[in-house]
């Protein structure tokens, strides 16, 4: 009985690694409510779930909150270039389709070279952020990296962004999968990302 009630144990163990999932999901939730905030929100997210959840190396709100802060500037600036960057062509599509009969009779094809390069942004800005989260350059490096990253891994890249489509699917559509989804798509991607970052940290050190 006594072991029950251990931290270590088989019980404890899961549900504080649940918890912190949870507390994470709120954090990014909470951070990201006025949209600019988004990107210092998503680099925090992961930088807690590599270093919070994974490693026990801080307290997910210190380390959260601490990340967001540090990458607030610098994450705000780049969330506005990719506003920018998906705006633009959504703007330019909606104009295609609207006023282009030669788009226009196409429209399924027009979708689907779309849907496309959505995917493959979205696969760059699974390495943005995290990138942003560990390394100090300016935004233009930071940028040219993701992209680098997302070609050079294409197959960790795609299995980010379907883990993140999945988990903001799941939780726009069930309220409780809202309270861990997100925390749980961070912590995921950390198995993806950390090998690839794990030579650059060691060449830094050297």
């Amino acid at each position: 009985m006594r072991s029950l009630f251990n931290a270590d144990s088989w019980l404890w163990k899961p549900l504080g690694w649940l918890g912190d999932l949870v507390m994470l999901s709120l954090l990014w939730a909470f951070c990201s409510i006025p949209l600019v905030t988004l990107g210092p929100a998503c680099a925090a997210v992961y930088d807690a779930a590599v270093h919070a959840v994974r490693r026990k190396e801080d307290t997910v709100i210190t380390r959260f909150l601490h990340t967001f802060k540090r990458d607030l500037k610098q994450g705000i600036l780049s969330g506005l270039f990719w506003a920018g960057v998906v705006l633009l062509p959504g703007l330019l599509l909606y104009a295609l389709l609207r006023f282009v009969p030669f788009f226009a009779e196409r429209w399924p094809l027009v979708l689907v070279v779309a849907a496309a390069l959505g995917f493959f942004l979205l696969c760059v800005l699974c390495w943005v952020w995290p990138t942003l989260s560990r390394f100090a350059m300016g935004l233009g490096a930071l940028h040219v990296t993701a992209v680098k990253l997302a070609f050079g891994h294409i197959l960790r890249s795609a299995a980010m962004a379907l883990i993140w489509v999945a988990a903001l699917g799941a939780g726009l559509r069930y309220a409780f999968a809202f309270f861990v989804a997100p925390g749980l798509a961070a912590y995921l991607s950390t198995y993806l990302i950390e090998p690839v970052f794990r030579p650059f940290e060691e060449q830094e050190q050297t």
